[in-house]
C-alpha cells in the first residue's frame, strides 16, 4: 500500500533526482537548435551546459562526503555551498536566453521551475545539515 502524496516525506536523495533532471532537461534544449542556433553554441549554450554539469558535480560530491569530523563537514559544505551558487548563475543565462532568442514561455517556465526546486532542495539539505553536524559547528 502506497503513502498518499500530500502525507509524504521528501526523500533525502530527491535532491540527487532533480539535478539529474534538471541536467538532462537543459542539455536537451540547448541541444534543439530551434530553440539555440548554432552560431550561439559557443557563447552562450556551451556555458549554460557547463554550469549545469558543474551543478551536477558539486551535488554529487558533497553527497559522496561522509562526515565523521570538522573538515569533512566544511569539505561537503564547500561543495553544496557551490551547487547552490550555480543554481543563481543558471537562472540569469536562462534569463539571458529567453530575451535573446524568444524560446516558448512555457519551456522557460517548466526549466526556471526545476532549477528553483533544485535550489530549495539544495537550501533544505544544508539546512538539514547543519542540524545533523551541529557539533562541527564553529
Amino acid at each position: 500500500m502506497s503513502v498518499p502524496f500530500s502525507k509524504r516525506g521528501q526523500n533525502d536523495l530527491e535532491v540527487l533526482t532533480k539535478v539529474d533532471a534538471l541536467a538532462q532537461y537543459t542539455i536537451k534544449i540547448c541541444s534543439n537548435e530551434k530553440h539555440f542556433p548554432k552560431r550561439y553554441r559557443w557563447c552562450i549554450t556551451s556555458k549554460i551546459v557547463e554550469n549545469v554539469v558543474d551543478l551536477m558535480n558539486y551535488t554529487n560530491e558533497a553527497n559522496t562526503v561522509f562526515v565523521s569530523q570538522q573538515t569533512d563537514y566544511d569539505l561537503r559544505r564547500r561543495y553544496q555551498r557551490a551547487a547552490l551558487s550555480k543554481t543563481g548563475s543558471l537562472l540569469g543565462m536562462i534569463k539571458v536566453a529567453y530575451k535573446t532568442f524568444g524560446i516558448e514561455s512555457k519551456r522557460i517556465e517548466y526549466w526556471t521551475h526545476l532549477v528553483i526546486d533544485v535550489r530549495r532542495l539544495l537550501r533544505a539539505w544544508i539546512s538539514s545539515d547543519e542540524e545533523r553536524y551541529k557539533k562541527y559547528l564553529k
